[in-house]
């Protein structure tokens, strides 16, 4: 019985990658990804693309998403080093929140790119109080800034390990 939970517990990653996966390539976005094909893909204002999960049960009200821009500017991984401005975009997004929480920073390759991963868990301060987990990466890549977000629910998310398997796929365009 132990052999067969173990293997069944190794296999479950490569299980849930095989389900129906998507290819997001558009010509015009600076990335390619990888997503469930029960998530739901949109491009936005300022060609923000988002993939948002499908509700957990019946009664979710809440889709996690991730969401991705990419902000061109020449200062980007020339002057302006990903390290150097860490702080003052943690601080910037501390003020957007009520109970504001750092849980973790790391420093960490992205495609090969000097990135951080953030973890934050605070209440917004919009007319629904809402108590979020998110997850940002940010990373300077030639002239753009890469900057990913993933917003859960802060207590209990259902997609927590498919949204990392998403950011993992994330490739930059030359």
């Amino acid at each position: 019985m132990t052999r067969l939970f173990i293997c069944l517990f190794l296999l479950f990653p490569a299980v849930s990658f095989a389900q129906d996966w998507k290819t997001f390539d558009q010509s015009d976005i600076l990335f390619t990804a990888k997503y469930p094909g029960i998530w739901i893909n949109k491009i936005k204002e300022g060609k923000r693309v988002f993939f948002t999960s499908p509700a957990e049960n019946e009664s979710d009200d809440f889709r996690q998403n991730i969401n991705i821009s990419v902000t061109t500017n020449p200062q980007y991984g020339a002057e302006l080093k990903i390290k150097d401005v860490i702080q003052d975009i943690v601080d910037k997004v501390k003020g957007s929140f009520n109970e504001f929480n750092e849980e973790s920073r790391t420093s960490f390759k992205w495609n090969g790119i000097d990135a951080f991963e953030i973890t934050y868990t605070g209440n917004t301060k919009s007319g629904d109080v809402i108590s979020v987990r998110i997850t940002q990466r940010l990373c300077f890549y030639k002239t753009r800034l890469y900057l990913l977000t993933y917003t859960a629910l802060k207590d209990g998310d259902a997609y927590a390990a498919t949204a990392k398997q998403i950011m993992n796929t994330i490739k930059f365009k030359p």
